[in-house]
């Protein structure tokens, strides 16, 4: 039978445009998806880091300040709008934020336009780390005042020798506490000028949240509020807690006796996961020395991390001077009533002549210890027996 050469020579070639059509059609596909695939990370890109849709992916660096979310807020506030055109009135905002994110948002920079060549003149105050709040867990509440049983337990489980033998008893004494929620407050006054100025705003709103709000509701945590009117106050962990005193030898060093308080208090059937003292004794234990000069934990060039065996140590100058605590976090709440928030205004006294605007921040929370022996009060000049 004779091959028909020139008949299989078009055919081969009608395969071969027919192939090239669809690689071209395939390529052309890929083309696309990749193209929309760009696109959409880059979007994704985009809201990272303008913090878009309320997280922060990890890694990608911290989220915005407060002050941005207050003023991403104000952008669509008719109050805001008309203290920019400096017409008389008050604007109050609202942080979409809690005590402990409002605590965290570090990044300095805004979405919002700002102008570089004015600059306001806003008060910048000796500013130091908030950390306490960063490791007590958190939880909202919607009252003024929050109830609990304060609990504790006496005895022990034990083997029954005989049958019949009275098995052994562990007795709860409960206590019912009463949790106050507390206003902290604090005002600052800027020049007019900040109005046009949204960055210097920011700063100003992060100053009064982050630095002077927090820095007294971390002091009331620790030492208690002054009693209101009614008698309410924040209970802080001085009143709430158990006094510790150290059994050992008698000239025990400062690491010693919080050692010994962490035993003693997991001994108890409690996890204490933080130790909580004063920063200058934290230093203090920090530049111990051996008899030859040489330092006991690390170096000025070198120091060792905030741990003390093996649980995180939290330096806070809002507690006294040879005094410590080890607490088991998980007996220990901080209440968020309300939200920070901001109120501006120009008409305070004579604000309005004088071209100034008053930034008043507040917030509401309390603290709640469920268990006093979760939290062990140490004084650090106590001798062991």
């Amino acid at each position: 039978m004779a091959v028909n050469v020139a008949e299989q020579y078009q055919t081969l070639q009608s395969d071969l445009k027919s192939f090239n059509e669809d690689m071209k059609r395939f390529t052309g596909e890929v083309k696309e998806t990749v193209s929309e695939a760009k696109e959409r990370i880059f979007a994704l890109e985009q809201l990272a880091v303008s913090g878009g849709g309320g997280f922060t992916p990890q890694g990608m660096g911290a989220s915005a300040s407060l002050g941005s979310i207050v003023l991403n807020d104000a952008q669509n506030n008719s109050a805001f709008q008309s203290l920019e055109q400096w017409n008389q009135g008050t604007c109050r905002l609202k942080a979409t934020a809690s005590i402990q994110s409002a605590l965290t948002h570090d990044d300095p920079t805004t979405p919002m336009p700002s102008n570089p060549e004015r600059g306001a003149i806003v008060p910048q105050g000796g500013r130091r780390r908030l950390r306490l709040l960063d490791v007590l867990p958190s939880r909202p509440t919607s009252s003024d005042a929050v109830e609990f049983v304060q609990l504790n337990a006496d005895g022990d489980a034990a083997e029954q020798e005989q049958e019949g033998d009275t098995k052994a008893e562990i007795t709860f004494n409960g206590e019912l506490k009463r949790c106050e929620i507390a206003t902290v407050a604090g005002h600052t006054t800027v020049s007019r000028q900040v109005l046009s100025d949204h960055a210097a705003l920011q700063r100003a709103i992060d100053q009064v949240i982050r630095y002077k709000l927090l820095t007294k509701l971390e002091d009331m945590i620790i030492n208690g509020g002054s009693a209101s009117s009614s008698g309410g106050k924040i209970a802080g962990l001085a009143s709430e807690s158990a006094a510790f005193v150290p059994t050992l030898t008698a000239q025990m060093h400062m690491a010693d006796i919080i050692g010994e308080s962490l035993v003693r208090q997991a001994d108890a059937g409690y996890m204490p996961n933080l130790v909580l003292m004063n920063s200058i004794d934290w230093f203090a234990l920090q530049i111990s020395k051996k008899s030859d000069d040489d330092y006991l934990f690390g170096s000025p060039t070198m120091p060792v991390p905030e741990a003390l065996w093996n649980q995180v140590v939290i330096p806070s100058a809002s507690v006294p001077q040879d005094v410590a605590y080890t607490i088991d976090t998980s007996f220990v709440s901080v209440l968020d009533r309300e939200q920070p928030t901001i109120m501006l205004s120009n008409s305070h006294a004579d604000y309005m002549t004088r071209n100034l605007l008053l930034i008043l921040g507040e917030l509401r929370a309390g603290l709640e210890v469920t268990d006093t022996f979760a939290v062990y009060k140490i004084d650090l000049t106590s001798s062991g027996a």
